[in-house]
């Protein structure tokens, strides 16, 4: 497999099924998140409850951040807004402006960042060229 489209986790897990101690234990101190089939489904605007009790569990041990290819900057940030989470939409990943953007704007180093995604050829692409963890949800 290419090393572009190498997984450092495939969880084969639903983001709220992800042990935030396993992530401790690989000093990842930084989360990149994608949105659409990542927290909810493409089709709602509805976050499940799992979901925002495990995000509101993640932002007490880590810097939490979204990052979505979707280009409605209303959608994603409703649901920014909920979860009270800064955002980037309209990404485009796999290309890398927009993800070493927000990665430039947390200030923190790229070997304790992860991106957590449902997509090989955006999110964990993304995240192999920005030379960050990526996990497959």
């Amino acid at each position: 497999m290419s090393s572009i489209l190498k997984v450092n986790w495939d969880s084969n897990l639903p983001i709220y099924a992800i042990s935030q101690s396993e992530l401790q234990k690989n000093e990842i101190h930084t989360l990149l998140i994608d949105v659409d089939g990542t927290l909810l489904n493409r089709k709602s605007n509805m976050i499940p409850k799992a979901v925002k009790d495990w995000i509101r569990e993640s932002k007490e041990i880590f810097s939490l951040y979204l990052i979505s290819n979707n280009p409605s900057k209303k959608r994603i940030a409703k649901i920014a807004k909920e979860l009270n989470l800064r955002y980037k939409y309209n990404a485009s990943k796999p290309r890398k402006k927009v993800t070493f953007s927000a990665i430039k704007e947390l200030g923190i180093e790229q070997k304790k960042i992860a991106i957590i995604g449902d997509r090989i050829f955006t999110d964990i692409i993304v995240g192999n060229r920005c030379n960050i963890k990526t996990i497959l949800v």
